[in-house]
C-alpha cells in the first residue's frame, strides 16, 4: 500500500519529471508520410521527455520518423528537433520511439526491448514567451499502414502561463 494518496503521488511526479500530456494516434492516419501535429505548445517550455510507445504492433512498412517544431505565433517555419529514426517496421507493443534532445542532429532512438528505454535525454527549450506552436512528427520512406502509438511529453513551463495540450 502506498504511503501517499494518489493525488500527492501525481504531484510529486509532476515536480520530479515535468507535467505529462498524452495522446494516442493510429499509425495509418498519423504516420502517413507527411507532417502531423501531436502537441500544441503555448508559451515557452523545457522538454524533459518526448516519446511514442507502441500500443498495437506496427506493420512491416519501412517508415522512418522525426520530431519537429512549428510556430504560428510568431511565425517560425517547421524546424526539426531531432534527426530521423531507423525503420519503425514491426515495432512490438511496449517499444518506444524516443526523442533524445540536445543537438538537433541526434536521431530518434528506437528501444531495443519492449518496456525498457535505455537512452538518456538532454532537455531542450522550445516555444516563445506568449507564442503558440506545435510539436509534430514527419514520417518518410513509407507510410505506416497499421499500428497505434501513444505519445507522451513531460515538460516544465518556462514562461508565464505556458502549457501543452494534445492536438488529438
Amino acid at each position: 500500500m502506498p504511503n501517499f494518496n494518489p493525488s500527492t503521488i501525481a504531484r510529486i511526479g509532476d515536480m520530479m519529471n515535468g507535467i505529462r500530456v498524452d495522446t494516442t494516434l493510429a499509425a495509418a492516419t498519423y504516420l502517413a508520410a507527411n507532417q502531423q501535429e501531436i502537441f500544441t505548445v503555448h508559451g515557452r517550455i523545457k522538454i524533459h521527455e518526448l516519446f511514442g510507445e507502441v500500443t498495437v504492433v506496427m506493420g512491416a512498412d519501412a517508415t522512418t520518423f522525426l520530431y519537429n517544431f512549428t510556430s504560428s505565433s510568431p511565425v517560425i517555419a517547421v524546424q526539426p528537433i531531432s534527426a530521423a529514426s531507423a525503420s519503425l517496421a514491426n515495432l512490438a507493443v511496449g517499444e518506444r520511439i524516443s526523442w533524445l534532445g540536445g543537438a538537433v542532429a541526434t536521431a530518434v532512438a528506437l528501444t531495443a526491448t519492449p518496456g525498457i528505454t535505455d537512452v538518456a535525454r538532454n532537455p531542450q527549450i522550445v516555444g516563445t514567451d506568449g507564442g503558440v506552436a506545435t510539436i509534430g512528427c514527419l514520417t518518410a520512406v513509407a507510410a505506416a499502414t497499421s499500428g497505434t502509438v501513444k505519445f507522451s511529453i513531460f515538460y516544465t513551463p518556462m514562461s508565464d502561463g505556458a502549457y501543452v495540450t494534445a492536438v488529438h
